[in-house]
């Protein structure tokens, strides 16, 4: 059985199990008062029923229940804002003068620097940056990451990171500076590799289901990434692609990189691609052998996989 499918398998047991478990309080904490601000969003409902799985009380405002606002949010112990970037600034600035000096605030939306900023801006409580490395289709937090970006009194977030861990999920801390260099490879120009994959397949009107039958198992797997990708709103993912001058600037190079390669495959140059392959060859391996994260099993599925791609 492929290692990935058994990850699988593995995962939805534990989520399974995650959601039949009656509601309690992580590690004794006592039921907190949570406003998710965008909480019947695709995210924001997982976090709502996460929390509310865990014994806590959980209040949804959404752009109907602003005049709700000074009820929902002024006794809140946590308000959670899950908008879209492009208004995320704008939701903190509007949210933070109903809150108490001792609510937590925080964000769970894919860049971290401005939003951080803005909270510490308006609100003088506690405040930390918050991002799920995951989609909302997942079923719990087994095997999930999320990063945490603390700002200030982050002991006030302890219990929630603590949920996290509980639930079978791993908390990544990191300042918001280092967490939006990461983005712009993790998410954003990945995003635009699959986008134009994607938008190529369908150019190209490819039968999909029939290569299925006769490809390798790394292009049944690219191809479910790059379905799920376009399964998704076309909002999120065209924000996340264009949510910082850096990000755009890097798919700009990345294109230039694309348009590079095509003209040496072009001009059939073997020996400018093959020079291109061992100079970035040797770049990964030693990125490989340096980092200590890399398991036994991560490198024989590598082994298992190098010429079937």
């Amino acid at each position: 059985m492929p290692e990935s499918l058994w990850t699988n398998i593995v995962q939805s047991c534990y989520a399974k199990r995650s959601q039949n478990i009656s509601s309690f309080s992580t590690n004794n904490v006592a039921p907190q008062k949570i406003t998710i601000i965008g909480g019947r969003g695709r995210m924001g409902k997982f976090f709502t029923t996460q929390l509310a799985i865990a014994g806590h009380t959980v209040s949804i405002l959404e752009n109907e229940d602003w005049d709700r606002a000074d009820e929902l949010l002024g006794s809140a112990n946590l308000v959670m804002v899950s908008v879209p970037i492009a208004r995320t600034t704008e939701v903190i600035k509007r949210a933070a003068q109903y809150l108490a000096p001792t609510t937590a605030l925080c964000d769970i939306t894919s860049l971290k620097v401005e939003p951080v900023q803005a909270m510490l801006d308006h609100h003088s409580g506690p405040v930390m940056g918050l991002h799920p490395m995951f989609g909302p289709n997942v079923k719990s937090f087994v095997g999930q990451k999320v990063v945490a970006c603390p700002a200030r009194n982050e002991e006030s977030f302890q219990w929630l990171l603590e949920l996290v861990q509980d639930r079978g999920g791993e908390v990544i801390v990191s300042t918001p500076e280092e967490h939006d260099r990461m983005m712009v490879m993790i998410q954003a120009t990945r995003h635009f590799s699959r986008f134009s994959v994607g938008v190529f397949l369908a150019q190209e009107k490819v039968d999909i289901e029939r290569s299925l039958l006769m490809s390798s198992p790394s292009y049944r797997q690219e191809i479910d990434i790059i379905q799920r990708l376009f399964a998704q709103n076309p909002n999120l993912c065209v924000d996340i692609m264009l949510a910082t001058p850096e990000r755009c600037q890097a798919i700009a190079r990345l294109a230039d990189t694309y348009n590079r390669l095509a003209m040496l495959v072009a001009r059939k140059d073997r020996e400018g691609l093959i020079k291109e392959f061992e100079t970035s060859q040797s770049f990964l391996a030693q990125e490989t052998t340096s980092s200590p994260n890399q398991s036994n099993s991560s490198k024989k599925h590598q082994e298992n996989t190098a010429f079937s791609i």
